[in-house]
């Protein structure tokens, strides 16, 4: 009996703490669910270099902890895994109004097409190692991330939001 290997890997980041509090998730075959914690915010490009690089999969994507992609999210990074191409995009805001800062977070992402941390980043694991990796981490853990791949690819359409199911996002 072989094993296959898994399309799609989903990167749960937060803190020790906040990643005790989530339980596992239950996805399709062909995607795995990995969680990633971190005892600081500095400490996560090269955590997060560490366990990409040990994947057997293709996709990558990096989720909050307190969120998870809906099921027609995760159907379409699996048909994109198998296209075998390079991309790379983030997931939409929910249509959950939060307050003044999902609104600025919002406009952030209209004019500056950077994702924020609440909409999660996905993008294939040859494009994220061909651009250096996470870089630097700013008040938003994905804007240099974005900005290094913005250099080598235009990204996807945004797919579907995120669920969220926590108040607290990382920490």
């Amino acid at each position: 009996m072989s094993v296959s290997t898994p399309d799609v890997s989903y990167i749960i980041i937060g803190s020790e703490q906040r990643l005790s509090k989530i339980k596992s998730y239950q996805i399709e075959d062909g995607a795995e669910c990995v969680m990633c914690s971190f005892a600081s915010l500095a400490d996560l490009p090269a955590i997060l270099d560490t366990t990409i690089a040990s994947l057997d999969s293709q996709v990558i994507s990096l989720i909050p902890a307190g969120a998870f992609p809906r099921k027609i999210s995760r159907s379409q990074l699996l048909y994109f895994a198998r296209s075998k191409y390079q991309f790379w995009g983030w997931y939409h805001f929910g249509n959950k109004f939060k307050g003044a800062l999902q609104s600025i977070g919002k406009i952030n992402t209209f004019f500056n097409k950077v994702p924020q941390l609440e909409q999660g980043i996905f993008f294939s694991k040859a494009l994220y190692f061909s651009v250096g990796g996470m870089g630097e981490i700013n008040p938003n853990p994905f804007s240099e991330l974005a900005k290094r791949l913005y250099l080598r690819l235009d990204p996807q359409n945004p797919l579907p939001s995120l669920t969220i199911r926590g108040k607290s996002l990382l920490i």
